[in-house]
Parts: structure tokens; sequence; C-alpha cells
């Protein structure tokens, strides 16, 4: 099988060969979960290197025909991954395309009028190895949760897949894989899912309303092969709501300290200010946590209530200062264009978060994108 990350453009645009990226987390995993299964798996990815036919061929030797070419669907470069099944199905007619991700979960049927022979919805590891053992095996895909085929002329959307339970169970990600000068090696997922209900968010597509999280002991695991085998002096955590389970970050905080690693680096989260207990905080700082980013979104509270954010701004002035008052810099991640905004609502949000005196702000224009409730409306 072979892992594709499609990129549409290279990031950082016209200075994109100066810019470090990061490495691309589903693929990774995915090709993990494959290799602990027993599945010959590669990976590309087009951050590093667009993929041309030449490189097609000199990646697919060794691997079984008919070739399965598995591609990771970003809404943002899913435009890509349709000229890519395109391109692989005219060199290779007789390949297997599956496409996964969060937009052939939201719009399976569009990938499948896009040259994908499967779409894998939701969480992908299970999914696809069943998928994978079925290619090779029986060709028997009826009973195959998560995934949708034609059969016909007729778009076939399988039930559900259970999420796994124990995200212990999963291979620590192959940063061997991405040894690259190019990447930004300093990352780590400890935890899966967000249970709260923003109606920008497409992350409950993956996951529902659940919050699983690596045991204290596999973080460190994996911390060890960061710090001490690959020397990263800063890991970002990649989670979208790191500190959800206070039990769980003062667990985590504590083996980190036993572990010396917070005299060998330092560690960076993203997480909600309501999520932000000030009985934890001075725990993260012990442990070397110095940079919190918090999605605000914007700094007009009738704002947040439409976007179903469930969050105050006067909570994200005193997560920022907690953090500050612990040495801890901030980021703070903004959304212009919100439903009903104003020209005064965005001036209002600019001063509210110059006011805040943060480490750095980072402004988006809205996207409604496929799945989330804001697409629906």
């Amino acid at each position: 099988m072979l892992l594709i990350n499609p990129a549409q453009e290279q990031f950082g645009g016209f200075i994109s060969r100066y810019m470090q990226v990061g490495i691309p987390v589903s693929v990774g995993i995915l090709a993990a979960y494959m290799k602990k299964h027993g599945v010959p798996v590669k990976a590309f990815d087009e951050e590093i290197e667009p993929l041309t036919p030449s490189k097609v061929a000199e990646l697919v030797k060794g691997l079984e025909r008919p070739y399965v070419f598995a591609i990771s669907c970003l809404t943002a470069h899913v435009v890509r991954a349709y000229g890519l099944s395109k391109m692989l199905k005219s060199l290779y007619p007789d390949c297997h395309i599956v496409m996964g991700g969060l937009h052939p979960t939201a719009l399976p049927e569009e990938a499948l009028g896009n040259g994908a022979d499967f779409a894998v919805r939701g969480e992908g590891e299970e999914v696809l190895l069943r998928l994978y053992k079925a290619i090779r095996g029986n060709k028997d895909y009826s009973g195959l949760l998560g995934v949708s085929y034609m059969e016909g002329n007729k778009v076939i959307n399988n039930p559900e897949a259970p999420l796994i339970a124990d995200i212990d169970s999963i291979p620590i990600f192959p940063y061997e894989l991405f040894d690259h000068p190019k990447y930004d090696m300093g990352f780590m997922v400890s935890s899966r899912g967000c249970p709260y209900r923003c109606n920008y968010c497409s992350i409950r597509m993956m996951n529902g309303s659940t919050y699983r999280y690596l045991s204290a002991p596999r973080v460190i695991e994996e911390l060890d092969i960061l710090i001490n085998r690959f020397n990263q002096k800063s890991v970002l955590f990649y989670d979208d709501n790191f500190c959800f389970k206070k039990r769980r970050v003062k667990e985590l905080c504590s083996a980190i300290i036993s572990a010396g690693f917070h005299k060998k680096a330092s560690f960076a989260i993203q997480t909600r200010a309501d999520n932000f207990y000030p009985d934890v905080v001075p725990m993260m700082a012990e442990a070397g946590f110095n940079h919190a980013g918090f999605g605000m979104e914007t700094a007009v509270d009738r704002l947040a209530h439409i976007i179903n954010k469930e969050e105050t701004v006067e909570q994200h002035r005193e997560a920022v200062r907690l953090a500050q008052k612990h040495g801890m810099k901030v980021s703070l991640f903004m959304i212009f264009g919100l439903p009903t905004e104003t020209s005064h609502d965005r001036q209002e949000s600019f001063d509210v978060v110059q006011s805040m005196a943060v480490q750095e702000s980072k402004f988006n224009n809205i996207i409604p994108y496929p799945g989330t409730p804001m697409w629906s409306t």
C-alpha cells in the first residue's frame, strides 16, 4: 500500500524552500498501524516534493499488485487528490484508490465520483486495515463498517465503524519514516477528540463527542524517542483540547518531571480557556509547558454564542492572565467573517487581542467546512 498526502501547493508558497513543514500525522499513524499488522506500506508527502509518474513507479517497486493507493484528503487539498487519482488510474488501471480523512468522511459520494474506488469514513486505522484485507482476499465489502463504495451506479454507505476504545493500542508514531530536514519533528498527539459543539469545527465527524487519551507511560515512551533519539528541544502537542481531562494532565506532568524531560525540553499545547484550570497550570509550568494556544475565535460574546463556542471573552482574558502569571507564552486563534459580524465587531476583536499582549495571534477567515453544522445551515 502507498499512503499519499496530497498538497495543492507547498506550504509557504513562494518561500516554501525556506519553511519547515509539519509531518503528515494521519499518513504516519496509518503507516504505523498497517506495518503493525503486517501490511507492506510506504508513505509519500507532496509537501516535500510533487508526486510524478516516475516517482510513483519508483515507490511501487516491491508492492503487491494490484496496487492500493490510499490518499488522505483535507478539503484544502482535495482537488489535488482528485487529480492524483486520475493520474494513478491512467498509470495502473487495475489499481484500487482509497480516499479517507475529513473531506471524504463528509462527502463520500463526491470522492467516489472523482476516482476513488472506496471512501473510508471517520477514524481510519482499523477500517483501512479491514478494507485492505478484503481487497487482497474475498473482495466482499458489504460488511465493512465505515466504508463507502459503488455497486453498479449505486453508492453504498456501510454503517459507521466503532472508534478504537484504547488508543494506547495504536503504535507509536513512526518518526523515523519522516527524518527529513524539511520536517519539524517536534510534535506528538496524546489525545483524540473534543466533546464541545462549536458549529464551525469538523473534529466531531471523526471522533463524535468522545475524548480518548494516551496513558502517561505511553506518552513518556514517545517523548523519550523525540527527546533522546531525535534530540528535540521543544515539543508541540497537536491535541485538539489538551487540558480537557484534569486528572490526566496532572498524571502526565508528574510523569514528565519524574522522567526529567522538563530539564531537556519545553512543551506547547492548545486547549480551551475554560479547561485551563488554575490548580493544574502551576504543575504544567513546573513540567516545562511554556506555551498555550487558545481558540478564542472572537472577542464579541454575541458572536461566540452564534457559533456555539460555550465560552466567554472574560474566560479567555482569565486564561491568558493565568498563563502569563506562570511564565507561559500565549497564542490566540481568531476567526473573521462569522455570521452577522460587523466591521465594528472585527475592530473589537482586534483591539481586545492587542490589549492582552499575547505572544502571537492568528486571524483566519471563516470557512464552512463540509460536515460541520455551519456547512449545513
